[in-house]
């Protein structure tokens, strides 16, 4: 397995891995639809996207944004299935965590849904901790965590 930061040949397994775990707990929303098929505007302004690619496929991917002064998003987590429990979705976050940092992050935050058992293990085990919620950009929002660089 490999870590690999944005390729545009990797675009569509960067679509099709989130709207698999999307659609199948949640609803697509207008958000999700920008932040994919729009990838490369947030990059432009700094993001950054990571994949870990096995046999020339991705099997995982993450992407880092930033937000507010030194606050930067984790979002748009997601593992092929059938590769869950190979560390691959633990791989591309923590190669997002370290994008952020390097790049001036002080905290890291996530919202995310509690439904996503495998996604809620991941963030704890990296030492997100739960805060309340402030960002109401997803109607399927049930959690924030955050995680403080010192």
């Amino acid at each position: 397995m490999k870590i690999l930061s944005y390729q545009e040949k990797y675009k569509k397994d960067f679509i099709e891995l989130n709207l698999v775990w999307i659609k199948k707990y949640f609803k697509e929303e207008p958000q999700d639809v920008i932040m994919l098929n729009e990838v490369e505007t947030f990059l432009e302004k700094g993001a950054a996207v990571y994949f870990a690619v096995e046999q020339d496929k991705a099997i995982a991917t993450c992407m880092v944004v930033p937000r507010d002064g030194q606050v930067w998003e984790i979002c748009k987590l997601a593992t092929e299935e059938h590769c869950m429990g190979k560390g691959a979705g633990s791989a591309v976050l923590t190669a997002c965590m370290n994008y952020a940092k390097e790049h001036g992050a002080k905290k890291l935050m996530i919202v995310s849904n509690t439904v996503l058992s495998a996604a809620m293990h991941l963030y704890a085990k990296v030492g997100f901790k739960e805060v309340p919620i402030d960002n109401k950009e997803y109607e399927r929002v049930n959690i924030q965590l955050e995680l403080s660089f010192d």
